[in-house]
């Protein structure tokens, strides 16, 4: 179940807010330093957002994967002496590398794309493409907006391309 953005980022704005005064607090206690925020409007916090956001997209097509491979494969690897880490080396991952390379295009896309999370959450001064386009747009510099539009259309087709062609040698 998906997540809407702004939900998410208050979601974890708050608590990473209490984290950061919290440690402020206590190093401040004990050295008399004032250290600020360590968390709260940095990438630290838009990572996280990232990853809480999209993890769904990427478990639910590694779990997809891993489905479709047969457990006798790695019963007969291990009956021939292979170590676990072989096993997923030689056999699991050739086989699910096309699923782990299309779920992990798909979360980038949607990184690109997201904008709630990452208005909320993101340090001063720092824009990704989707804030660019949304700061722009909102002050009707639409001659501004549209490089970083194009830029986001141009991820999004590159991965349509990207995917063809790897569905295409399936």
């Amino acid at each position: 179940m998906a997540v809407p953005g702004a939900v998410l980022g208050i979601g974890i704005l708050i608590p990473l807010a209490a984290l950061d005064n919290g440690m402020a607090d206590v190093i401040y206690y004990i050295t008399q330093i004032d250290i600020g925020l360590i968390f709260t409007g940095t990438s630290f916090a838009i990572i996280l957002a990232y990853i809480v956001r999209f993890f769904a997209i990427g478990q639910g097509a590694t779990e997809a994967a891993l489905g479709r491979i047969s457990p006798n494969l790695e019963h007969a690897a291990r009956s021939l002496g292979k170590s676990r880490t072989s096993v997923l080396n030689r056999i699991h991952l050739p086989i699910i590398k096309g699923s782990l390379g299309s779920a992990m295009l798909l979360v980038f896309v949607d990184c690109v794309k997201e904008l709630p999370a990452t208005l909320l959450l993101r340090p001063f001064n720092f824009n990704t493409l989707s804030t660019r386009v949304h700061e722009q747009a909102s002050l009707e510099d639409l001659v501004n907006a549209a490089p970083a539009a194009i830029y986001i259309s141009f991820v999004g087709l590159c991965a349509v391309v990207l995917l063809a062609k790897a569905n295409k040698l399936d």
